[in-house]
Parts: C-alpha cells; sequence; structure tokens
C-alpha cells in the first residue's frame, strides 16, 4: 500500500524524498507545496487540507497540535537523539513506515512513532 506522505521542514531531505518515490508513495515536500520555512501549525492545516500523512522530526510540536486536532490523515514522527550512531537513517524510515503499513494499523487518526517501527 501506498501512502500520501508530507514531509514537514525537519524531515524533508531530497535522498529520503528519492527513496520514499522509490518505495511507491506520494511525496509532497515543503518546496513542492510552498509552504518552505512555514510555522508547523501551517504545516500541519496543509497535510490535513490535502489528506497527507505528516512526517516530521519535531516530536513535541506535532503531538501538540494532535492533540488540539486529532482528526488527521496521520502523523509519523521521529525521536532524535543528535547521535548518528542511533539517529535512524533515510532507509530506516522507509522500512519504518513498511513496517506500519505491513502491520495494517490505522494510520488516519494517531501519531506513530516511527522509532517504535524500526526493526
Amino acid at each position: 500500500m501506498s501512502l500520501r506522505l508530507y514531509l514537514d521542514d525537519c524531515a524533508y531531505h531530497k535522498k529520503l524524498v528519492e527513496l520514499l518515490r522509490d518505495a511507491g508513495h506520494h511525496v509532497v515536500t515543503p518546496p513542492e507545496a510552498g509552504k518552505s520555512k512555514q510555522e508547523d501549525p501551517v504545516h500541519f492545516e496543509y497535510a490535513i487540507a490535502n489528506s497527507l500523512v505528516l512526517l516530521t522530526k519535531n516530536a513535541r510540536d506535532f503531538v501538540e497540535l494532535h492533540e488540539m486536532n486529532p482528526d488527521h490523515s496521520g502523523i509519523f514522527i521521529v525521536y532524535q537523539d543528535n547521535d548518528p550512531t542511533k539517529d535512524m537513517s533515510n532507509a530506516e524510515l522507509v522500512r519504518a513506515i513498511a513496517n506500519v503499513v505491513a502491520a495494517g494499523v490505522p494510520i488516519a487518526g494517531p501519531v506513530h512513532s516511527l522509532n517504535a517501527w524500526r526493526f
């Protein structure tokens, strides 16, 4: 199953976009959406308005936005330790998303930590 994804500014990386698209996902980036360097609520509202699952590395802010409005297509968050030996690579992010999809868990509505799906 392919997903419709939106990467916010902190998750946007050209290699990640390439890997996600190679995996069959529809990916929208902040530059493509005209949302570069916008505040988090702008990214959140864009994802909601366009029925996109939001991917972010800014967990705290998007968990708060989710609590204010849980009616969305889903949020994938990535926790970082700022340690390259612990942080998820782009390939690991793509694999974690595939693991979520393969498990058949509902994506719309909840916040999913991709770190928990890193196997």
